[in-house]
């Protein structure tokens, strides 16, 4: 309506016939006719915009819905995947997130989407399909390029959390660092037995997990499962962290190569 006034008001008031000498001061209505002009232009500018941001909104409801199809036909429109949502953050992280799989997999399909991207917490794709045990879409987003090691908490941290055993062996198999550290230096073996997962505990040793390590809270292995109620296992776990620092010593105090052991 703006836009239809300020046409209205110049037309009425232009002059049948204008010389040089006649043009009108600046400020009147040529001023006006610009102002029309840049108003109106502006309007033709913004349309794409607002429709862009109106697909992008399209498109992390479909993703929240599992809306597969929705998806794919945004993308066949030319719309991008990896415009993060200011809120959410990246779609393919809501996807997971979401445990809309089906979304997942339909973002999968378009090259140029990023999966080593995170959301505000720092979380991948991957660590949500990690933590959920899904091994299919680990599968599907590591033979897609998804990073299995990153500084921070890891994929093998969420998959030892969730206790998925088949998630944990996969990411091993994949080379994902076992004694990975999160920023407050929680290893994937410390969140096992915090959880009470003694099978993935267990795994987590016997493949070359260091059960002495301590976390800034002074916690390890040991002391979280004795915190989660299993004292048999606590007890198996004090005996690998000894038999670890005997043979291996500290990152401080570290066992010579050639050596057989600490001295007493």
């Amino acid at each position: 309506m703006l836009l239809k006034s300020l046409l209205g008001f110049v037309g009425a008031n232009q002059p049948a016939a204008q010389t040089h000498r006649d043009a009108p001061p600046r400020g009147g209505a040529s001023c006006l006719g610009c102002l029309a002009a840049a108003v109106l232009a502006g309007a033709i500018a913004l349309a794409p915009v607002a429709a862009k941001a109106d697909a992008y909104r399209d498109l992390f409801e479909a993703v929240q819905a599992n809306d597969s199809d929705k998806v794919r036909l945004l993308m066949l429109r030319g719309l991008g995947t990896n415009s993060p949502d200011p809120k959410l953050g990246p779609a393919v992280v809501v996807a997971a997130q979401n445990k809309a799989f089906a979304a997942l997999s339909a973002l999968l399909e378009s090259p140029l989407t990023n999966l080593n991207v995170f959301n505000a917490a720092g979380e991948s794709a991957l660590m949500y399909a990690a933590m959920f045990g899904e091994l299919a879409v680990v599968r599907q987003l590591v033979a897609r390029g998804a990073e299995v090691n990153h500084p921070g908490w890891t994929p093998l941290h969420y998959a030892a959390t969730g206790g998925h055993r088949d998630v944990v062996v996969f990411l091993l198999d994949r080379h994902a660092y076992v004694d990975a550290l999160s920023p407050n230096r929680t290893t994937p073996l410390m969140m096992a037995a915090r959880q009470g997962h003694i099978t993935v505990a267990r795994l987590l040793v016997e493949s070359g997990a260091d059960p002495s390590l301590k976390n800034d809270s002074g916690l390890g292995a040991p002391e979280y499962l004795v915190r989660a109620g299993h004292p048999d296992e606590a007890k198996w776990m004090f005996e690998r962290a000894n038999e670890f620092l005997r043979r291996y010593g500290t990152k401080e105090e570290p066992v010579p190569a050639s050596g057989s052991g600490r001295s007493n």
